[in-house]
C-alpha cells in the first residue's frame, strides 16, 4: 500500500485530478481494471489508482496484453509481475496472436487488445492515454480522412461493452508530467524499442511532424485540443439526434423502414450505421452504407440484403432483420431432424423449444404423436380449421421472410406427416382449446403478420 502522505506536491495534485475525475463519474462499488504495458504511462496510472483505491473504495486490477512482437516481451511480462506483486495488485497476463488479416500491426495489435478487454471481469478498463497521445491521434485521424467521430480522438469515456467502460483519466495530463511523477516517485518503467522507429506512423508524427508544426505554430497542441474539445461537443449533440431519430425508427418494436424513408438523406445514412453498429455487425464503409441507402429507399416492399464483415442484414416487408454469421447453426433441425423418444416435452426443451399455451394448441395426446422435428418442405400441408393448406403458403401469409421459409421447423408424427408448425399453427385435428403450441423463442422475429388474414388458425 502506497503512503499518500509523504508523497511529493506535485504528485499529489496529479492524485487529486484523478480522485476528481473518479468523484464526476458516481460510479458505485467499482471494480476497475488497468490496461498495464509497463510504460511510463500505464505505470504512473497504476501507482496513481493504487494510492486511491483505499480511500475512494474500488477494486483495482491490471491487466498486461504480450504481443510477441518484441524479443523482450517476455521480460516486460515479468516486470508487470513484480510491479502488480509490489502494488498488491492482481494480475491477468494474455498472450496474443498478431494476425494482420489486410492491417497494419498497429491495427492489428489494437484489434487484439480490445478483443481481450472485452473479457473483463471489471466494471471499468482505465487506460494511460494522455494530453500527447490525444493531439497524434487527432492528426492521425486527419491524415486518414476522418470524419468527425475519428477527429473527435478519445472521449475520456466510452462504453466498450455491456459491462465495461473505458476510462481515461489522464487525457489533461502530458507526457512530460507523467515523466516527471515517475522521477519524483522513483518508478521504474520498460521502453518499447519501436517508440522510436519512424516506419510506424504515429511515431512519425511524434518524432518528425510535431517537431516541425511546433517551430511553426508554437501553440500547436492548445490549438488542437480546443479543436478535439469542440468537436466532442458537436459529436455529443449529432449523437443526442442520432438517438432521437433511432427510437422513432424502433418505436414499432422493429427497425421500420417505412418511417425510416421519411429521415433525411444524411441522417438515413447516419441510422443505417448507428444499427449496424448497435447489431455488432462489424464496419461498415461509406460507399457500402450509401449503396443500402439508396436500394432501400427504392425497393418498396420488396427484399434486399446488406453483407457485412459480422453478418447481414436483410430487408423484408419494410423492416430489417439481423443475420449474423453463423445462424444457421442455432436451428439444429437443419442439419438433421430432431428425433424424440418417450420424454418429448424435456427433449424440446434441451433443443430449444417450449409449449406455449395457445387459443388453439396440441392436446397432450396430441404432443405424444411427435416424432421428430425437421424443416418444412414445398408438399407440407397442414389441417386448418376451414381447410387443408400449404405450410409454405401458410409462412407467406404471415410474411415470414422468404430466407427463412424453408428452414422453418415443423413438428412431424411416425408417418413423417406434420400435425404442428413452430410458432405458428397446430393441425386442427389433434387441437383443443388452450392447448400448446410447440415455439422457438428467436424465430418470433420473423412473424411479421401476427395473425393470418386468410384463415382461422
Amino acid at each position: 500500500m502506497v503512503n499518500v502522505d509523504i508523497l511529493p506536491e506535485s504528485v499529489k495534485c496529479l492524485l487529486d485530478t484523478v480522485r476528481q475525475e473518479f468523484l464526476a463519474a458516481d460510479i458505485k462499488y467499482a471494480s476497475i481494471e488497468v490496461a498495464l504495458s509497463g510504460g511510463v504511462d500505464s505505470v504512473v496510472l497504476l501507482h496513481i489508482l493504487s494510492c486511491l483505491k483505499e480511500e475512494l473504495g474500488f477494486k483495482l486490477y491490471a491487466v498486461h496484453i504480450n504481443h510477441g512482437l518484441q524479443h523482450c516481451a517476455d521480460e516486460w511480462v515479468d516486470f508487470c509481475k513484480k510491479l502488480c506483486g509490489k502494488f498488491d495488485v492482481p494480475l491477468r497476463v494474455e498472450k496474443v496472436t498478431v494476425s494482420k488479416d489486410g492491417l497494419g500491426v498497429e491495427a492489428a495489435a489494437r484489434r487484439e487488445r480490445y478483443r481481450v478487454f472485452g473479457h473483463s471481469s471489471a466494471k471499468v478498463l482505465a487506460m494511460a492515454h494522455h494530453r500527447d497521445d490525444q493531439v497524434e491521434t487527432f492528426i492521425l485521424a486527419a491524415l486518414r480522412g476522418g470524419g468527425t467521430r475519428a477527429l473527435s480522438a478519445m472521449p475520456k469515456w466510452r462504453k466498450l461493452t455491456e459491462h465495461l467502460v473505458a476510462w481515461r483519466p489522464l487525457l489533461d495530463v502530458s507526457r512530460s508530467e507523467l515523466e516527471s511523477y515517475a522521477a519524483e516517485c522513483s518508478l521504474n518503467y520498460v521502453e518499447d524499442p519501436s517508440n522510436g522507429d519512424s516506419t510506424y506512423l504515429r511515431n512519425w508524427v511524434r518524432h518528425q511532424l510535431m517537431p516541425v508544426l511546433h517551430d511553426r505554430v508554437p501553440f500547436i497542441k492548445q490549438h488542437i485540443l480546443h479543436s478535439v474539445s469542440a468537436l466532442q461537443n458537436e459529436l455529443a449533440l449529432l449523437d443526442e439526434v442520432i438517438q432521437e431519430d433511432f427510437k422513432y425508427i424502433m418505436q414499432p418494436g422493429f427497425f421500420d423502414v417505412v418511417r425510416w424513408r421519411k429521415l433525411s438523406e444524411l441522417r438515413k445514412k447516419q441510422q443505417l450505421k448507428f444499427f449496424v453498429k448497435q447489431c455488432a455487425l462489424g464496419y461498415c464503409r461509406g460507399d457500402s452504407v450509401a449503396d443500402f441507402s439508396r436500394v432501400l429507399s427504392e425497393i418498396g416492399n420488396c427484399s434486399a440484403l446488406w453483407k457485412l464483415p459480422e453478418g447481414e442484414i436483410y430487408a423484408y416487408a419494410n423492416r430489417l432483420f439481423i443475420l449474423r454469421n453463423g445462424w444457421q447453426s442455432e436451428y439444429r433441425w437443419l442439419s438433421c431432424p430432431l428425433h424424440f423418444d418417450k420424454t418429448r416435452q424435456n427433449l424440446m426443451q434441451d433443443y430449444g423449444f417450449v409449449l406455449s399455451v395457445s387459443k388453439l394448441g396440441l392436446s397432450r395426446e396430441g404432443i405424444k404423436r411427435i416424432k421428430s422435428i425437421r424443416a418444412v418442405n414445398s408438399v407440407d400441408s397442414l389441417n386448418l380449421t376451414v381447410c387443408r393448406k400449404n405450410i409454405v403458403k401458410i409462412l407467406k401469409e404471415r410474411k415470414v421472410p422468404p430466407f427463412i421459409r424453408h428452414k422453418w421447423p415443423v413438428l412431424v408424427d411416425e408417418n413423417d406427416r406434420c400435425i404442428a408448425v413452430a410458432n405458428i399453427a397446430v393441425d386442427h385435428s389433434h387441437a383443443v382449446d388452450n392447448g400448446f403450441l410447440p415455439v422457438f423463442e428467436s424465430l418470433n422475429q420473423f412473424i411479421v403478420e401476427p395473425k393470418s388474414k386468410f384463415g382461422v388458425y
